[in-house]
């Protein structure tokens, strides 16, 4: 409607770009919703608590007579009106997701399993992830903070877990040497992780690099270098005293990671299963901790925004296998 009067009918053309990144904020405010936008302001809608179930006869049918809402939300029927709007924002959350899956498929490839080893010694086996696209490598973009991992467990006949790797430390970090667990010794390093994650290397004041999360594209020092660059990091954008150790997939290229279960791992049964799924997140929860001191959009608080990463890892890909021993 222009002015009061109709536009004549024509084609929608869908000019959505499925990415690898994934919401963090409030479904009330992301996607934009003119109907969202006409009930609540940000503010408003940034305190509506969809996950405790707002607006759902599960959570109002069992509400205590002493419970608070904010002031915006104390009527029943505005809080059931703002779940329903709420619910065609998941909708859309969800198409979209589906599209991201679908480019993430088509990016990347994972193998099968290729046992080397399966008896009373041990089990040495091969998972091989490849890049799918024969236009550019895999992670593009972000690189040096995009995570894509495989994750791996080996469980037995009773269902306990023998081997594992790619799993999450209790911050939502792989057991990296980013982990803050691993690096005060509080859990073993992921000698076995498999991730196409690029880092950062930094210089030493005495030579020597290091790895560094870094949140912009260089490395602030005080310390000069008399190692002059050849061209203008200025205009090639990258990273002032600092490096990246790429680790991405050339296109139509595949990366082997080999796993081993040792003997004293075994539980004594003749058959373990394997499950090995190829995971993506948008960025890895140590670079939330590296930029958490300038703060967060919407009031989020670091933690929050860690949780909400976390809570969108995708998993692009799952296989299962089952190993027995000779």
């Amino acid at each position: 409607m222009v002015g009061g009067v109709e536009t004549k009918a024509r084609k929608l053309t869908n000019h959505f770009f499925a990415g690898p990144d994934y919401s963090v904020i409030h479904p009330g405010i992301f996607p934009h919703n003119a109907d969202a936008a006409e009930m609540a302001t940000l503010s408003e809608w940034l305190v509506f608590d969809h996950k405790s179930g707002w607006g759902t006869d599960e959570f109002e049918d069992t509400l205590p007579d002493n419970y608070e809402f904010p002031e915006r939300w104390a009527s029943i029927d505005d809080r059931y009106d703002a779940r329903a709007i709420i619910e065609d924002q998941k909708k859309l959350l969800g198409w979209a997701e589906e599209k991201r899956i679908e480019v993430l498929k088509i990016g990347y490839r994972l193998g099968d399993v290729e046992i080397k080893k399966a008896n009373s010694g041990g089990i040495i086996f091969d998972i091989t992830v490849s890049n799918g696209t024969d236009g550019h490598s895999v992670p593009t973009g972000f690189d040096a903070e995009r995570l894509v991992w495989l994750e791996v467990t080996v469980k037995d006949e009773e269902d306990n877990v023998v081997f594992q790797s790619g799993d999450l430390d209790p911050n939502g970090d792989l057991r990296d040497s980013h982990s803050a667990y691993v690096h005060n010794g509080e859990l073993p390093l992921d000698k076995y992780l498999f991730s196409l994650q690029s880092k950062f290397l930094t210089r030493n004041v005495r030579g020597g690099e290091r790895e560094q999360v870094l949140a912009v594209n260089y490395s602030n020092d005080p310390i000069p270098f008399v190692r002059p660059f050849t061209r203008s990091l200025m205009l090639t954008g990258q990273p002032a005293g600092a490096r990246k150790h790429r680790k991405t997939l050339p296109p139509l290229t595949g990366r082997p990671a080999r796993y081993k279960v040792n003997r004293g791992q075994l539980t004594g049964g003749k058959k373990y299963f394997l499950t090995y799924r190829l995971k993506s997140a948008a960025v890895p929860v140590n670079l939330v901790h590296t930029v958490a001191a300038v703060g967060f959009d919407y009031g989020m608080s670091e933690k929050e925004v860690a949780q909400n990463l976390v809570e969108g890892h995708q998993t692009i890909w799952q296989k299962q296998q089952v190993i027995e021993l000779k």
